[in-house]
C-alpha cells in the first residue's frame, strides 16, 4: 500500500508540473512595487496615468529580475514620452490615433 501511495503521488506531481503555465506570474514583490513607483514619480510621470501605471509595472519587474538599472531606463523613456507630448501639439486622446502618451492627464 505504501508502494502504490508513493507511487500515485510521484505521478500527481509530475503530472502538476507539466500542466503548470511555465511563464511567471506577473506578481511582483512589494518591495519591488514601492522601488518601481519611487522612481517613476522620481522622472515626473504622472501618478494615475496609464504610463505611470506601464512605467510602475515595467520598473519592478526589472527591480524583481535584479536590473535596477533597466528599471530607471524605464522611468526615463515614460518621461520622455511625456516631454514628447507636452511639446507637440498632439492632444493626449484623439479619437483619430494621433494621440501622444497619457503623461499629462490623469484618468
Amino acid at each position: 500500500m505504501l508502494r502504490y501511495n508513493l507511487i500515485m503521488l510521484a505521478v500527481g506531481g509530475l503530472t502538476m508540473a507539466a500542466i503548470t503555465p511555465r511563464d511567471q506570474a506577473d506578481a511582483q514583490s512589494g518591495q519591488s512595487l514601492a522601488f518601481a513607483e519611487h522612481a517613476c514619480l522620481e522622472y515626473g510621470v504622472t501618478p494615475g496615468t496609464q504610463t505611470f501605471e506601464r512605467c510602475v509595472l515595467g520598473a519592478a519587474k526589472a527591480f524583481d529580475r535584479g536590473e535596477p538599472d533597466v528599471a530607471y531606463a524605464e522611468a526615463r523613456v515614460a518621461r520622455a514620452s511625456r516631454e514628447a507630448c507636452k511639446s507637440s501639439d498632439k492632444t493626449p486622446y484623439a479619437n483619430d490615433g494621433s494621440g501622444c502618451a497619457d503623461g499629462l492627464t490623469k484618468q
